[in-house]
């Protein structure tokens, strides 16, 4: 009798920390980052960048970029804009790229 008690004492709290349909088990707030796809990299130069907040933190920004092609990647800064901003090497040049909110990459 007291196993059977327990074991539903326990399902019971097991079905009360499972969300209900329709709930999500964390919501989510702020931006969101964009997924990697590697059958359709990070895109460069499609296009202006979206700005707005960005949910990438410095060492995801810098992923994002090298995952793009991009190596030594220098002097990332976040733009109040929400653009991270630095300095790229791509086929042994050295040049400015930006990343928006949307994991687009420009290069100046």
């Amino acid at each position: 009798m007291l196993r059977k008690t327990l074991a539903a004492l326990l399902f019971g709290l097991a079905l009360a920390a499972t969300p209900s349909a329709g709930q999500s088990a964390s919501p989510q707030s702020g931006p969101v980052l964009p997924v990697f796809d590697p059958e359709n990299p990070p895109r460069i130069d499609a296009g202006p960048l979206a700005p707005g907040a960005t949910a990438f933190t410095e060492s995801q920004a810098r992923r994002w970029l090298m995952r793009a092609g991009l190596s030594n990647i220098m002097d990332l800064t976040l733009g109040d804009d929400g653009i991270w901003r630095g300095q790229a090497e791509r086929q042994g040049n050295v040049f400015p790229v930006s990343l928006d909110r949307n994991g687009d990459i420009a290069t100046h």
